[in-house]
């Protein structure tokens, strides 16, 4: 079978097999989606908000609903600009995201086959590496978490590790531009904290290839170099938005190595590689162990462990440089339970813009594939020792399964006689068949080393699936996407006032809520958020706080009752006890839009903020400002600003003051806002270090504030100059290929 024929059937059968393993979500009905807390509380929110601005005709540069106003499109993971999640533009948002995960898992497990066939893997070891790799326990986690970002963006890493191997053969400057496609796309996807690791791998990979290729080195960096510029060209229309996005968010300044070791991936969890069920699993069991399932879920199977122990009976080079990733990966996940992470932390400055060290396991889960894939080779010289080997592998590997089995029922049996029998049968039976996947992924593995035949190969495959899908297909499930009924409820008894809701209480995953229900919160759930707004708005933990009037927060809702906030001037005032939410009215909010005709001038932000605390301070009357503005204020009434419309990017207000003011918009403040006064531009400035004012003199004038980001055309530009460059690397793919 050609080479050719060989990717077309495995392309088909593991389409056919994604199709099967997604089978109960693909046609969701209405209210249900793939995924869990994260789809419900961040994916499922901002594809609707995408989708519906789309299907209105305008792009979603900015989301007035949440965080008192913020650049929604400059949020990597929304990837508007990443071709799949027009998926779920398209279609329905919930039917989209399930196809959106079908495709990643098709491409996932062929990149890994046509990767580990690039290292010299042949046809048997490519399947079963790609289905290990697309079907792996990592797969599953993500997929019941509602983490398409992170998936979408670890399933180019095979491809751009291909398209490195591919043009360093190739060895032309084209080759170089086109492997900067996928490198474009694992950025594009969106999961910035993931493509760290991603870099990280075609870094060490590029190194390996340098000493590899040592009469070629500086043909391997020129290529580098090449894919990295065109990669980086063809994402810059979501990328520099992003770096303008990263200088003022909040995670920049939360970066400590606490935050940075948040999930960190605990060594008694190295047992899941054999067990992964040993502490619990979500969806019937429940979990004990720490919390956060899906950031510890690397199951890989029993087969490439198996291979793993085969690959070590015949060494060679590249396997030795794929057993040493995948020690990487686990030490770097291990976080603060270890020793290296803290020493890449200090080195690296990048790393303390993420969290999570346990997803570094994915290099474990990658490398696991490839050595699967490559492992499985057979040859004359290698059989009899394979052989040999796994006759005393496999008993030996059961003996201890079995001595281990017996341990964790005589541990459980002495320390929890009764309240936790149930964990301890459960962890049995997960030794229990622990044991048999050993005995039978061994002995298949042993009868294809020692006669080759087809049949034993599809064997393999049939045990690895049923292995990897007896763990994953339960995890694959739909969940109700609904509003939570206290932000109906809250809807309902605030109605259409021009305000803004302060959740109180309310838990990250439900924060979004409030924008999907047609409120506008201070605050929302997001992985970046901008950090002035922020840092004013969280400057007093306490809802009666001066900062929130300045946003013009109206109104209170919490799920439980705030009894202790009632008290004192400013004390809530509740309105309304529903099924579901505590409703309170704050007493002292300002309007949205309106005049001041007072200004205190305090560079300094810190000072800026406590001022606004300060007992005789009247926010009502006089705004903290950075600079003198170029406007002379009177103290004097302070007038009248109408807002006659407000919508997500655009503000017109109508304002009338017998002296020059300052019309203060409790919107935050961003690069990109700009403001005209009866037409003609005038300056933005920032009111009480977060939000927008802009002078205005005597009488009656139009305000206009216009949301419009011109790093958007800057690096939509740099991105069409480089999709021409590809489109020229393509043409002399196929003139030179139509010459050889």
């Amino acid at each position: 079978m050609s080479a050719k024929k060989e990717t077309t059937v495995f392309a088909t059968l593991l389409f056919i097999l994604t199709l099967l393993f997604m089978e109960s979500v693909l046609f969701p009905a209405a209210g249900l989606a793939v995924g869990s807390h994260d789809m419900r509380g961040l994916f499922g929110p901002w594809l609707e908000f995408a989708r519906e601005a789309v299907w209105n005709g305008r792009i979603p540069f900015w989301d007035a609903s949440l965080f008192a106003g913020y650049p929604f499109l400059s949020n990597p993971q929304v990837a508007l600009f990443y071709p799949p999640t027009w998926l779920a533009i398209i279609l329905p948002v919930n039917v989209g995201i399930s196809w959106y995960l079908v495709f990643h898992i098709w491409v996932a497990g062929l990149g890994m086959n046509l990767f580990i066939r690039s290292l010299g893997g042949k046809h048997v070891g490519a399947t079963l590496g790609g289905l290990a790799f697309a079907f792996s326990g990592y797969m599953a986690a993500r997929i019941y978490a509602g983490h398409i970002g992170l998936l979408a963006t670890n399933s180019w890493l095979p491809w751009l590790l291909l398209a490195t191997v591919w043009s360093v053969r190739r060895k032309t400057w084209w080759s170089a531009v086109l492997m900067g496609i996928p490198f474009a796309l694992s950025i594009l996807a969106g999961h910035t904290t993931s493509l760290i690791y991603v870099g990280l791998m075609w870094a060490i990979f590029a190194v390996y290839l340098i000493f590899a290729e040592k009469e070629q080195w500086a043909l391997v960096l020129r290529q580098l170099f090449i894919a990295g510029v065109v990669g980086l060209g063809l994402s810059a229309v979501q990328l520099i938005p992003l770096i303008q996005f990263i200088t003022t968010s909040s995670r920049t300044a939360e970066a400590t190595y606490e935050f940075a070791t948040a999930f960190s991936f605990p060594p008694a969890h190295l047992i899941t590689f054999l067990v992964p069920e040993f502490f619990g699993e979500p969806t019937r069991a429940g979990t004990w162990s720490v919390p956060n399932f899906e950031e510890l879920t690397y199951y890989v199977g029993m087969l490439p462990l198996l291979a793993l122990l085969v690959a070590l009976k015949r060494p060679s080079r590249k396997l030795y440089f794929w057993l040493g990733i995948m020690v990487l990966g686990l030490l770097l996940a291990l976080g603060s339970y270890g020793f290296f992470y803290k020493l890449v932390y200090d080195l690296v400055p990048i790393f303390r813009l993420t969290r999570a060290p346990a997803r570094a396991a994915y290099m474990t889960v990658f490398a696991a594939a490839v050595v699967l894939g490559l492992a499985l080779n057979r040859d004359e010289d290698s059989m009899e020792k394979v052989t040999g080997g796994l006759r005393w592998l496999v008993p030996g590997t059961a003996v201890f399964v079995l001595m281990a089995l017996a341990a964790t029922g005589a541990t459980f049996a002495a320390q929890h006689p009764t309240d936790t029998s149930g964990r301890l049968w459960h962890q049995v039976g997960g030794w229990a068949l622990a044991f048999i996947l050993v005995l039978v992924s061994g002995g298949v593995l042993w009868q294809w080393f020692k006669t080759g035949k087809t049949a034993w190969a599809v064997v393999l495959g049939f045990v690895l699936i049923t292995d990897l899908w007896l763990f994953g297909f339960k995890l694959v499930r739909l969940e109700e996407t609904a509003v939570q009924p206290m932000w109906i409820e809250a809807k309902t008894v605030m109605g259409d006032e021009m305000t803004r809701v302060l959740p109180w209480g309310v838990s990250i995953f439900e924060q979004n809520g409030a924008g999907q229900v047609g409120l506008d919160s201070v605050f929302g759930y997001n992985a970046l958020e901008v950090g002035a707004n922020i840092d004013f708005v969280s400057s007093v933990a306490d809802p009666r706080s001066s900062a929130y009037d300045v946003m013009g927060a109206g109104y209170v809702v919490a799920p439980v009752q705030q009894d202790q906030f009632t008290e004192g001037e400013q004390g809530l005032q509740l309105v309304q006890q529903t099924g579901h939410a505590w409703i309170y009215r704050r007493p002292e909010t300002l309007p949205l839009a309106r005049l001041v005709t007072n200004a205190e001038i305090i560079p300094e932000t810190e000072q800026a903020i406590a001022r606004v605390h300060q007992p005789d301070f009247d926010a009502a009357t006089t705004a903290i400002l950075a600079e003198t503005p170029d406007c002379s204020l009177e103290n004097g009434a302070t007038g009248t600003a109408t807002i006659e419309t407000m919508q997500d990017g655009f503000w017109r207000i109508q304002t009338n003051s017998e002296t020059p003011a300052l019309l203060i918009l409790s919107e935050t403040d961003y690069p990109g806002w700009q403001v005209t006064v009866d037409g003609e531009p005038a300056q933005n400035l920032t009111a009480y270090t977060a939000v927008r004012a802009v002078c205005v003199p005597a009488g009656e004038h139009l305000v206009e504030w216009t949301y419009r980001p011109t790093v958007y055309w800057i690096g939509g530009l740099i991105s069409l100059l480089s999709l021409l460059l590809v489109g020229t690397g393509v043409f002399f793919w196929r003139h030179d290929d139509q010459q050889s």
